[in-house]
C-alpha cells in the first residue's frame, strides 16, 4: 500500500476515534475492532472514509476483518481506489 493512502486513512481514523496516539505515529496493526471502535464508531468511520476518498463501500467491504486494524481498512481503501473488491 502507498504512504499516501496510508497516511490519510490514518488522518481519517485518527478524527474518528479518541486515541492519544498521534495520527502520523498509529502503527498499522494498531487494533480498531478490539475495542477502539463501538459500532457507531464504525459508522462514522465508514461514512468518513467514503466521504474523503470519494466510493461507497459495497456490502461486502464491511466485515470485521476489513476493520481490524489500522493496515487492514488501508489495505481495504486502497483495493476501492484501484477499483478492486475485498
Amino acid at each position: 500500500m502507498t504512504n499516501g493512502i496510508l497516511t490519510e486513512v490514518k488522518d481519517v481514523i485518527f478524527g474518528t476515534i479518541r486515541t492519544e496516539t498521534v495520527a502520523t505515529s498509529l502503527p498499522n496493526d494498531f487494533p480498531l475492532a478490539s475495542g477502539n471502535l463501538d459500532s457507531m464508531a464504525v459508522t462514522n468511520l465508514i461514512v468518513s472514509l467514503e466521504e474523503h476518498f470519494g466510493f461507497t463501500f459495497d456490502d461486502d467491504d464491511l466485515n470485521a476483518e476489513a476493520f481490524e486494524t489500522v493496515g487492514t481498512v488501508a489495505e481495504l481503501v486502497e483495493k476501492k481506489l484501484n477499483g478492486q473488491t475485498a
